[in-house]
Parts: C-alpha cells; structure tokens; sequence
C-alpha cells in the first residue's frame, strides 16, 4: 500500500494495517451495473481534530437531510400514493443548501433514485414479474443505526 509508514515501537498483533496513511485514501471504485458509467469511490480519510469534527458536522447534516427528506415524502406517499419530487427537492435544498453547498443536491439526488427505484419494484411486484424470493418492496429507509439509534454518518461529494 503505498505511503503506509510502519507504527513507532510496538508489533501489530492483528492482520490490520496499521500506521499512517496520506489524508486521502481511494480505494478503487466499482462501476455501476447501469449504463450511466457512474462509479462509486469509497475513501478512507484521516484527517486531524479540526477537521474531524468539521467532517462531522457535515455528515450529521447530510444524515439529517436524508432523513428528513426521506420522512416528508414517506408522508407524502402514505397520504396520497403520490411523492412530489420537485416540491420537496425545492424545499429543502434551500434549508441545507447553506451548511452543505452542493452536496445537499447530491443527497437529494440519490433519495430521488431510490424512490424512484421502490416505484418501479412496486410496479414489477404488482405485475407478478419479480422472483419469487423477493418479498413485497419497502420504501428507502432511514440512515439510522437501528442498534445504536444514532445516524449514519455519510458524506456524497459531486464528481465534476
């Protein structure tokens, strides 16, 4: 792995790696089965206390988004069968638009495919084109720890 540097003193009992990587770390990404050519780069980040918490605050906010988002349209689909996608996009782009930037759109763009997606396996299980094993599709959950009960910290970063 390059820029690895061995701990001081010590041996690593585990097979972990351990040491100090570069801030940024991209592990190579894994191309999306859809034709769009969109791939997906997870990265490793070790930044200082700063910029941590700085992180942080971010990923809680895009988590907040998601969820609260997620739950306005869930709303919205139980009372009416409907989810206004443009009304609720508009809503709260602007509410997070200033503590996430761009990356609020970024959120907002992927809880619009997912929707979109449970929509069209609602319709493919109405039509009986499923397989067997695949139970009755559920509407996009919420990035929360069912276990710990917190938020699941995610951070999605536009790619241009």
């Amino acid at each position: 792995m390059p820029g690895l540097v061995p701990p001081r003193g010590g041996s690593v009992s585990s097979g972990e790696l351990v040491g100090r990587l570069p801030t940024v770390f991209a592990n190579p990404g894994t191309l999306s089965p859809k034709p769009s050519n969109i791939r997906t780069v997870r990265l490793r980040l070790l930044p200082n206390g700063s910029q941590e918490r700085r992180l942080r605050r971010i990923a809680d906010a895009a988590a907040k988004l998601w969820n609260e988002l997620n739950y306005a349209r869930l709303v919205q689909y139980r009372e009416t069968g409907r989810v206004d996608f443009e009304g609720t996009e508009h809503e709260f782009y602007y509410k997070y638009n200033s503590v996430l930037g761009v990356n609020a759109g970024q959120v907002i763009n992927l809880n619009n495919q997912t929707w979109k997606s449970y929509f069209e396996l609602l319709k493919l299980y109405k039509q009986g084109r499923l397989p067997k094993f695949v139970n009755k599709p559920s509407p996009p959950g919420f990035w929360k720890d069912k276990v710990l009960g917190k938020r699941i910290l995610r951070i999605l970063v536009r790619n241009d």
